[in-house]
């Protein structure tokens, strides 16, 4: 096995086995790149080349690109792009819109999230994000977002998190195609830096934050409450891709995703949704439980006083087709920064139909409106079954944080609540 095989980058995420795909070739990465200390926050996203998702890969056939296609008839899948495509182990918009009971279109025929503002948090500059939408949206026959970008890294680059801001646009653009969407790419993965970025979130006055990543926690973060205090802003973060939860998405006022190994059937409709092994599960060392989790049915499993991670968890694995042009083209990439961009897509549906009823937009901080994690919560009853399985879907195979915590009926530490079928969501939450 020659070098450039078995060569680790460890870059914001820690290793990333990258295998014969390799992201750009062989040697050490760029000098220019910025070296981050081991508790800036890194990213949540493996390759479909990366062990963790290699060996737990479910086998469920070629998918029909093709469908994509059909579905919308927005035109033809451009002939140059095909042949560089992933043949297998990755899942489709269209296969993932199936899946999950996701709609195109709401209200008034508008397409799914029109009129939610949305913002990606990200770091350092990538130039080539937009193209790469539209090169993605083009194969899939999808209309493209028009993305705000507002770049605070100035010409720093760094190609492990061009990636991440890719898969973050294009799974937001799989589900929410008519939402409002920035993308604010911080100068840098430091924390000072991300916190900037957030406030800038804020400042533009969007309805929900979406942090596909996560750090290490630590002894103080409880302390930072102040970072998710404002009105009408539901933040969500990734679980992690470790054995234990990463912040913010220990934060009660934060939204915990975690991951999943979805099989689909021939039709692309669930034949079986696990616990992901490699998604990060498992009770924070710092932050206390919150008022909306202290009900018998997860306090039967999570016997401690601190919060359980994750809420909510859908595919990481094997994930999605992800078009990255400074990394080499097409890619099938998982994790819970997949997840995580999915369920932000979900958010902006329910803003956008709440929005069409004249009813309040969400948020996830307590005591100031209509508090999503309450009502997720409500849909569990005090046995620890589903209140309404047609909303959620019960995850109840599998193991996550490394294997420590088994997926079971009703709530669970591995999956939280479980996945969900979207639109039935959606019907649900303009009730709340």
């Amino acid at each position: 096995m020659d070098e450039c095989t078995t060569w680790v980058r460890r870059s914001v995420c820690g290793a990333v086995w990258l295998g014969s795909v390799g992201l750009q070739g062989c040697g050490a990465p760029d000098a220019a790149q910025h070296a981050p200390a081991p508790d800036d926050f890194r990213y949540a996203y493996v390759l479909a080349s990366d062990n963790r998702m290699a060996n737990d890969v479910p086998s469920s056939g070629d998918p029909d690109l093709s469908r994509d296609t059909q579905e919308i008839h927005a035109g033809d899948n451009p002939e140059g792009s095909k042949a560089s495509v992933p043949s297998t182990g990755g899942y489709t918009p269209y296969q993932f819109r199936v899946a999950y009971d996701v709609p195109l279109t709401q209200q008034n025929n508008k397409p799914s999230g029109y009129g939610a503002k949305v913002a990606i948090i990200t770091a350092y500059h990538y130039p080539s994000m937009q193209s790469d939408l539209n090169t993605w949206a083009s194969y899939f026959s999808q209309k493209p977002i028009t993305l705000n970008i507002i770049n605070q890294a100035g010409t720093t680059t760094n190609e492990s998190w061009a990636m991440l801001s890719d898969l973050a646009v294009q799974m937001v653009n799989t589900v929410s195609p008519g939402a409002t969407v920035y993308v604010i790419e911080a100068k840098s993965v430091s924390f000072s830096d991300i916190t900037i970025a957030m406030q800038t979130a804020v400042n533009l006055g969007v309805n929900i934050v979406s942090m596909p990543f996560g750090a290490t926690e630590y002894s103080t973060e409880g302390s930072r409450a102040d970072l998710f205090l404002s009105d009408r802003v539901v933040w969500i973060a990734a679980s992690g891709d470790s054995d234990t939860p990463t912040f913010p998405a220990t934060s009660a006022e934060v939204i915990a995703v975690g991951g999943t190994t979805l099989t689909l059937n021939v039709d692309d409709t669930r034949l079986q949704e696990k616990a992901w092994v490699s998604a990060a599960a498992g009770m924070s060392k710092v932050e206390k439980m919150p008022s909306f989790q202290m009900i018998p049915s997860v306090q039967e499993l999570n016997t401690t006083a601190y919060r359980s991670v994750p809420d909510v968890a859908f595919d990481a694995n094997p994930g999605a087709f992800i078009y990255s042009s400074v990394n080499g083209g097409w890619y099938v990439v998982g994790g819970t920064s997949v997840s995580t961009a999915f369920f932000t897509g979900v958010v902006a549906m329910v803003n956008s139909a709440r929005k069409a009823q004249n009813l309040p937009l969400l948020t996830s901080v307590a005591g100031q409106g209509v508090t999503l994690q309450d009502s997720l919560y409500k849909l569990m009853s005090t046995n620890g079954g589903p209140t309404n399985s047609t909303v959620l879907s019960d995850v109840v195979d599998g193991t996550a944080g490394a294997g420590s915590y088994p997926a079971g009926p009703g709530y669970d530490i591995a999956t939280g609540l479980g996945s969900l079928d979207v639109q039935k969501f959606i019907d649900y939450m303009v009730t709340q």
